[in-house]
């Protein structure tokens, strides 16, 4: 049962550009998600980077501001300068608010909170000076003097800061790179996964449509028992029934051709039988004696006589063929022997034309019909003496391979056409070149050739050749 069966052939590549697209959307869906993340996390390290440099740089801006203001309060010794250091304090504590928030670096974090605790314990000793005048003015002295450690301590926060920023540009370069590699092999997967539906849905595709074009292949060359089966979408399989349809009636009507043609063909041997007969009597001047010119057109008379004869034969003997399944006679033959005979029956037309046959005939034996088999060879020497030139050459080899007997003939003329060549074994088709040779035939010689030889369980094909027609009859022999 198969798992997929389409209503039309559209419906098939609808659903093949779906399946072909899904992974590349898939692959379009994850890059984006992950750049989306890249691009996330870039901004919160820049969001995160500029904020932690601004607040660094106002809390140094700020307790440099503070210490200034602290020694202008113990110079003046005014409460208002005092005041406006409070009013720093406050800042600060903003800042370093700011700051903490911001930071998530474990020693960071610890720095600036010793820092924050180093400013706080300066405001709360400048907000709670005790004692005389001179007690007062050491402490406030030594309380200034420990603006050295914060400013210390506010460089290290600064460096210890752009050291933050550093490792978190590097941890962003990583994870830039994971995500590139990890890209990389989601896109490579999906897109194979593509690649491999694409070849899915080209051979589900070309399947049928390969099925219909050796159907219409086979009724084209004439083949009409070969049933046309077409699996795939429905549609095309409703075509490939009508094409099978369309089989079984030009089978049928060739069976009509075929008997219409022998029906003609008997029919026509009657009056011939008559013809012959009076051409005869009048050749053997049995009905009176002939001058030489009534001679001559009895002669050429008889002569077409017999012509025709061998035509109507011809036509007999080819749709015999196609009755018969299998040899009538069989018998134990000697193939090299029948050849010889063929070549033997074409001596005189080879002598008048100068035709060499050059003969390298192996001695085979094989079980068979002697008239089926003679005609097949005959046929085949027939034409290879027809087409080849005066002078000309004509090879004929026999030999066994692979428990067959193989025969080849090959000969020198002008070879046939390429437009031809698929149907070269059909039924009265005739070639280019047949139509230019001065003896005309039926056309039927090939096609009782190749029904003669497939009755024996052979075959006949036209082989590839640079000069001429060269053809090939292949025969079973019996182990």
């Amino acid at each position: 049962m198969r798992w997929y069966r389409p209503q039309s052939f559209f419906a098939l590549l609808l659903t093949g550009f779906v399946f072909v697209a899904l992974p590349l959307l898939t692959a379009l869906f994850s890059s984006v998600q992950i750049l989306d993340g890249l691009v996330m996390q870039s901004a919160m390290t820049v969001y995160s980077s500029v904020g932690r440099t601004s607040n660094v740089r106002r809390i140094a801006d700020l307790l440099k501001d503070q210490e200034r203001k602290a020694r202008l309060y113990s110079v003046l010794g005014e409460s208002s300068q005092l005041e406006a250091v409070n009013r720093v304090h406050a800042e600060l504590a903003e800042a370093f608010s700011h700051l903490l928030f911001s930071a998530d670096d474990e020693a960071l974090t610890t720095l600036s909170l010793e820092l924050q605790a180093e400013e706080n314990h300066i405001i709360a000793v400048l907000n709670h000076l005790s004692g005389d005048p001179e007690q007062r003015g050491k402490s406030l002295q030594g309380i200034l003097d420990r603006y050295q450690q914060i400013n210390d301590l506010s460089t290290e926060l600064a460096a210890l800061s752009n050291k933050v920023i550093s490792s978190e540009v590097t941890q962003l370069q990583e994870n830039v790179s994971k995500g590139k590699k990890t890209l990389a092999w989601q896109t490579s997967g999906l897109i194979g996964f593509s690649i491999l539906f694409i070849i899915l849905f080209v051979t589900l595709i070309s399947k049928p449509i390969r099925q219909i074009d050796r159907g219409i292949e086979h009724l084209g060359n004439g083949d009409f028992t070969t049933p046309v089966q077409v699996s795939g979408p429905r549609d095309l399989e409703a075509l490939g029934e009508r094409l099978d349809w369309l089989r079984m009636r030009l089978a049928e009507l060739d069976r009509e051709k075929i008997k219409m043609i022998a029906h003609i063909s008997h029919e026509l041997k009657t009056p011939l039988s008559s013809i012959k007969e009076g051409a005869g009597l009048l050749r053997d001047e049995l009905v009176g004696p002939m001058n030489s010119s009534q001679k001559d057109v009895v002669a050429i008379l008889d002569k077409n006589s017999n012509k025709l004869q061998r035509l109507i034969e011809n036509i007999l003997d080819f749709n015999m063929s196609q009755a018969r399944k299998t040899p009538m006679e069989m018998s134990e033959l000697r193939l090299d022997e029948i050849i010889r005979s063929v070549v033997s029956d074409h001596k005189n037309a080879l002598l008048a034309r100068q035709v060499t046959v050059d003969m390298a005939l192996a001695s085979i034996t094989i079980k068979g019909d002697n008239a089926q088999l003679k005609t097949v060879f005959d046929n085949l020497v027939s034409n290879a003496v027809k087409f080849t030139p005066d002078r000309g050459k004509i090879r004929l080899r026999l030999k066994t391979e692979e428990q067959k007997a193989i025969f080849l003939v090959e000969d020198s003329g002008a070879g046939i056409d390429k437009e031809d060549r698929s149907r070269i074994f059909s039924p009265f088709f005739q070639g280019k070149e047949a139509k230019k040779a001065i003896v005309k035939g039926s056309g039927l010689g090939l096609a009782i050739a190749r029904e003669y030889v497939q009755n024996h369980g052979g075959s006949v094909r036209l082989l590839s050749s640079e000069t001429g027609a060269r053809f090939s009859v292949v025969l079973p022999m019996e182990s």
